[in-house]
């Protein structure tokens, strides 16, 4: 991990020696007494934490050094159907590393039923995930994960979000442009200016009849990462990747080439 999470700010704060933490902090980054490392605090910002004292015990008092901001999350919500707990791990993961707003799992017409019922999502072990995804790419912010029970519930409240926005579906049969293409196309022809972006992928035996008809009737376009089918989890970082991308988003939109 690039930085430790914490639940809660502190000034200063002491762990016992068996928190899986201190064991990180004195044997895998090997900090010594008086040294510094990142921490950060769960939506909140990061900080540079330093050992100020190691007990004979083997706990340890840390105390902050510097505190300083933490990139926000992207104006990226996705909506997925509820693949393989095992897949959703990974989704779960990279979605937080890549830093996309909030991730909708829904129930589709082609999952299995007991996706929805694995420890992952009744337990709240999805959690963990975000976590480390966050540690990963040395961020404070997790994006927001909601479960719906079916493609139209997910639909419902999307279509109540504010501002202006762009609803893209991932589809390898039915979509006729790239996303990247596609993106810039309904930006010029809405006219508008930093929209928040929906993007939803079907689930891994991809969308049914009457999810593609639900997508046409909200005015949902169509389009596809390539002529290759991709694994679930690669198809949403690519799509993060290129929709940070093609809209700029990278480092607060700061590059001028677009």
């Amino acid at each position: 991990m690039n930085l430790i999470l914490f639940e809660a700010p502190f000034e200063q704060l002491k762990l016992s020696a068996n928190d899986p933490r201190t064991r990180h902090i004195l044997t895998v980054l090997k900090i010594e007494l008086g040294g510094v490392f990142y921490i950060g605090f769960v939506n909140s910002e990061r900080a540079l934490a330093k050992i100020e004292t190691i007990y004979e015990d083997g706990s340890i008092l840390l105390t902050i050094v510097e505190r300083m901001a933490s990139p926000p999350c992207l104006p990226i919500d996705l909506l997925i159907g509820m693949p393989r707990p095992h897949t959703a791990k990974r989704i779960l993961f990279e979605a937080a590393c890549l830093g996309v707003s909030r991730m909708h799992f829904f129930q589709s017409d082609h999952t299995e039923p007991s996706y929805m019922r694995s420890r992952l999502w009744q337990e709240g072990n999805y959690k963990e995930r975000l976590l480390l995804g966050a540690e990963q790419s040395f961020t404070t912010h997790l994006p927001e994960v909601l479960l719906h029970t079916n493609f139209q519930e997910a639909l419902s409240q999307i279509n109540t979000a504010t501002g202006s926005h762009i609803d893209i579906a991932l589809d390898n049969y039915e979509a006729k442009h790239g996303l990247g293409f596609l993106l810039k196309k309904r930006v010029s022809d809405q006219g508008i200016n930093r929209p928040h972006i929906f993007l939803a992928l079907g689930p891994e035996r991809g969308w049914s009849s009457s999810e593609r008809a639900l997508l046409v009737n909200n005015e949902w376009g169509l389009a596809h990462l390539g002529d290759r089918v991709l694994r679930l989890e690669m198809a949403v970082v690519s799509a993060i990747a290129i929709t940070a991308d093609v809209m700029n988003l990278w480092h607060g939109g700061t590059d001028s080439s677009l």
